[in-house]
């Protein structure tokens, strides 16, 4: 495969270029930059009929008539090869929307484009401290060419584009490290931003051969780019792949094109095993970026869009896609949305699921969960367990005001982790009370920290320290074939739901630390021990309650603080005793209960940051939340929590609890209905949490 001149030059090189340019020589094609014209006609393919005249002219090296040509080509060219035909462009103004004030602020300097993003000679500045972390992806090149539709196709609009192509080209060659140079980052160039520039730009009068020359050669340089260097799995891969599939199909007078498309779609097919488990989790483990298959399905919409549905074995990879759109239904909440499980924010399943219905009708599960319940049928089963990912649901029934806990009981994951084995949610009566806070923001902040850490999640800590795993480890692709995990333990019956798992992992340095691994001298590997074992227990009793058992084992047989937290999200709270429930007005709540002889130090905190941060709900924005600490110390120490579920203004649920005299661990709970159940705490790691009706009138 050729390698274009020029691949890695320095940066320092193009900013000698740009300093060498006054503004007004910005328009002047540079015959070099990227590679050269000859390489850029070499590697189209030549011998297509439709390219006689482009041959003829490269032939003779008359580089200048071949690009004038090769522009004329592209703007006659028949078929379908985009999603739009760039013919249809509109020849009045559209109404404004966002897109054309984005290109609107682009040319006044305003906006999301003040001056001072600008270099003295008028080029926009590519490497200001001020982009966001998204800005290398180049959506926003999508975003220039709707605007340009939307304003009549003014060619100040067009304009503008072209000027940042240049500027782009120029100031940006292919770097190692750079921001605009990550595979993931080219792939979604390749995907969204450049194809739809050109799409929308293709009839422009600003749009020049020696434009689009410089345009194709960028195309060319980052589609072999990505088809070299390319990611193994995880998200990154996908959008890598649909970058490389939208290429070789918007440009197949590429010689590499058939190559770039059959190789996208195997890589694909071979990842929806690799990235995906056989319970249909992708090994990231997170919902958020569970959804990233959906690249791959965008290849073969795009495929079925331009007529090539039928090549490269496109059927395997959406028939691969079935068990993924599954996990929507798995760990749906009764408000419709998945727990924000390690990087992660709030994914509405309904949408996924419209998209699962479109590839499979006959689902009607899928129909069920696109439409909110109003049509199809619920899914045959309650409760479920993924047993290679971890996760397992207990749920009351399937209606938005049924009750819910979902666990996490698997493998830190593949990337994107959060450190947080054996944490759990919970919706009483639709809403989620206990939280998770997920992470959507990846500034290096306290709050950031916090919410990707054991602090902020309903598990124990040891010490203070937090649990400490490594990334990459499970899953891995490297050690497939994908086995069930044998530390976990689920039973499920008409009666009760029953989920066993340790944590017997590293704990870290005391306090708060790095909790993203890979931070340039951050403390993420500092201060690991195993000073503790950890075993939890969940059991729900159904229809409406549940029991978390823990035991803390020390392993180096000194004394340890065991910190068990619970996060609410709300700052209404009671408290009587030891018992802590949420109190918002006009919704559902939740009670937390500990059954103990001797009770732990119950700790009830909302938006602190000092000394440590508790009480907080971390997402994009920080907003106050609770935090339940339950205490203890000791070389061994167990905790017994109950979890109820209250009804809109209920109070406390319960009328008697009594410790059993004859049973060691075992309580009698009266509930204020007339309930009344029998519990049965584990007497060693190795028996099970029990628990029963024993009076069920109300």
């Amino acid at each position: 495969m050729g390698t274009p001149t020029r691949r890695f030059a320095s940066r320092t090189s193009a900013i000698l270029l740009v300093a060498a340019v006054m503004a007004g020589a910005a328009q002047v094609y540079d015959p070099t930059l990227i590679m050269t014209d000859a390489q850029l006609f070499t590697a189209l393919d030549l011998d297509r009929p439709e390219l006689v005249t482009v041959k003829a002219c490269a032939t003779k090296q008359d580089y200048s008539g071949a690009r004038q040509a090769l522009h004329t080509y592209f703007r006659t060219r028949q078929g379908r090869f985009w999603w739009f035909d760039p013919a249809d462009r509109p020849g009045t103004p559209q109404k404004p929307g966002p897109c054309y004030r984005a290109v609107r602020d682009l040319r006044d300097r305003k906006g999301g484009f003040p001056a001072d993003r600008f270099l003295p000679d008028g080029e926009l500045d590519w490497h200001h401290k001020g982009w966001s972390g998204k800005w290398p992806r180049l959506y926003s090149w999508q975003s220039f060419g709707i605007g340009y539709w939307e304003s009549g196709c003014q060619e100040w609009a067009a304009e503008e584009w072209v000027s940042l192509l240049q500027s782009f080209v120029r100031q940006c060659p292919i770097e190692h490290g750079d921001v605009y140079w990550s595979t993931m980052v080219v792939g979604i160039q390749l995907r969204t931003g450049w194809p739809h520039a050109f799409s929308y730009f293709l009839h422009s009068e600003a749009f020049t051969p020696e434009a689009m020359a410089l345009f194709l050669k960028g195309t060319l340089q980052r589609a072999r780019f990505l088809r070299e260097k390319h990611s193994k799995t995880s998200n990154w891969l996908t959008f890598e792949m649909a970058g490389l599939y939208c290429t070789g199909v918007l440009y197949p007078e590429f010689r590499e094109a058939s190559d770039w498309r059959g190789h996208a779609v195997k890589i694909a097919v071979d990842d929806m095993l690799a990235g995906y488990l056989p319970d249909g989790s992708s090994i990231e483990l997170s919902p958020g970026y569970h959804q990233f298959f959906s690249n791959y399905l965008h290849m073969a919409r795009l495929a079925q869009a331009t007529g090539r549905l039928q090549e490269d074995g496109l059927d395997r990879l959406t028939q691969r896609c079935e068990k993924p759109f599954e996990y929507y239904l798995r760990l749906l909440g009764p408000d419709g949305f998945l727990p924000a499980f390690n990087d992660n924010g709030p994914i509405r399943a309904a949408d996924k699921l419209a998209s699962a219905l479109e590839l499979f009708p006959d689902r009607t599960d899928f129909a069920w969960g696109a439409s909110g319940g109003a049509e199809g049928t619920a899914p045959d089963y309650t409760s479920c367990f993924l047993p290679y990912a971890g996760a397992g649901a207990m749920r009351s029934g399937w209606t938005g005001t049924d009750h819910c806990l979902i666990l996490d009981f698997g493998p830190v994951g593949y990337r994107h982790a959060h450190q947080d084995k054996l944490n759990l949610v919970l919706w009483a009566y639709g809403r989620q009370v206990l939280f998770d806070p997920g992470c959507g923001n990846y500034d290096d902040t306290a709050d950031t920290r916090y919410c990707r850490d054991t602090f902020s999640h309903n598990t124990v800590l040891v010490d203070n320290r937090p649990q400490r795993r490594r990334w990459y480890q499970h899953p891995n692709p490297q050690r497939m074939p994908y086995r069930k995990l044998a530390d976990v333990q689920w039973e499920s019956t008409d009666t009760h739901d029953l989920a066993v798992g340790v944590y017997n992992g590293a704990y870290g340095k005391p306090g708060p630390s790095d909790s993203y691994p890979y931070k340039k001298g951050g403390d993420f590997l500092e201060g690991w021990g195993k000073p503790a074992v950890h075993h939890r227990q969940i059991l729900f009793l159904k229809p409406d309650v549940f029991v978390v058992w823990d035991r803390l084992e020390s392993l180096d047989g000194k004394s340890h603080e065991y910190d068990l937290r619970w996060h609410l999200d709300t700052t209404r709270t009671v408290r009587d005793g030891e018992t802590v429930r949420s109190s918002d007005a006009d919704q559902p709540n939740l009670e937390i209960v500990p059954l103990a002889a001797q009770p732990p130090d119950v700790r009830v905190t909302s938006a602190q940051r000092e000394p440590e941060l508790l009480g907080w709900h971390v997402l994009r924005k920080s907003r106050p939340a609770t935090t339940i600490q339950h205490m203890r110390t000791g070389k061994t120490a167990e905790f017994l929590t109950l979890l109820l579920p209250l009804q809109p203004g209920a109070a406390g649920r319960l009328r008697d609890v009594r410790k059993l005299p004859d049973q060691a661990g075992g309580w009698q709970v009266t509930f204020q209905d007339g309930r009344q159940a029998e519990l049965r705490a584990p007497s060693t790691t190795t028996a099970k949490l029990r628990a029963a009706w024993q009076q069920t009138r109300r």
